[in-house]
């Protein structure tokens, strides 16, 4: 009996000790290099790029940087350059913002996705840009979906974006 009393204790010891630690969060405060190594073709003349918000479950990253160009038609210029040749598409404008998205039906991939082979992949990307300031605030989100039918709007993932990432890509274009 007092044997299985210590287990009892090492194991809320453990719960208890584990519970506060990070690395079991899914949800973190992107670095520049994990902003960098996924949306590198998205960043133009980068500086001070700052992480808001990485979710590692769902694939997704809110963040910010300055953008060191001559004004707006700067910006979007070379953002389409460094898009050209990948399967970024401009899908959505509005005003200062833009959306991209990007798809992989199952079995497809490519130098930038070479691991998709059994999902389709959905990828959503919004870009604002601030004259002004030359900040840009930026949220990704990927999704997969089980049929080529499938879009992003029907996966749990665009759902989960919804309450989760958009939410706070308009307080950082709002200046919240």
């Amino acid at each position: 009996m007092r044997g299985h009393r210590i287990h009892i204790f090492v194991g809320l010891m453990a719960v208890i000790l584990l519970s506060g630690c990070d690395f079991l969060s899914m949800e973190q405060v992107p670095g520049p290099e994990a902003i960098r190594g996924r949306m590198g073709r998205f960043l133009v003349s980068p500086d001070q790029i700052r992480g808001v918000y990485r979710n590692l479950d769902i694939d997704s990253l809110v963040f910010t940087y300055s953008a060191r160009v001559d004004g707006e038609a700067a910006f979007w210029g070379r953002l389409e350059k460094g898009l050209e040749g990948s399967r970024w598409t401009e899908t959505e404008r509005r005003g200062a913002m833009r959306e991209y998205r990007r798809s992989y039906r199952e079995g497809e991939c490519d130098a930038e996705r070479p691991d998709l082979a059994i999902l389709s992949s959905f990828e959503v990307a919004q870009v604002f840009f601030d004259p002004a300031s030359q900040t840009v605030a930026m949220a990704y989100v990927q999704a997969d979906g089980r049929s080529s039918d499938t879009k992003f709007e029907d996966t749990g993932e665009s759902q989960w974006a919804e309450r989760a990432i958009w939410p706070r890509f308009r307080d950082l274009v709002s200046g919240k």
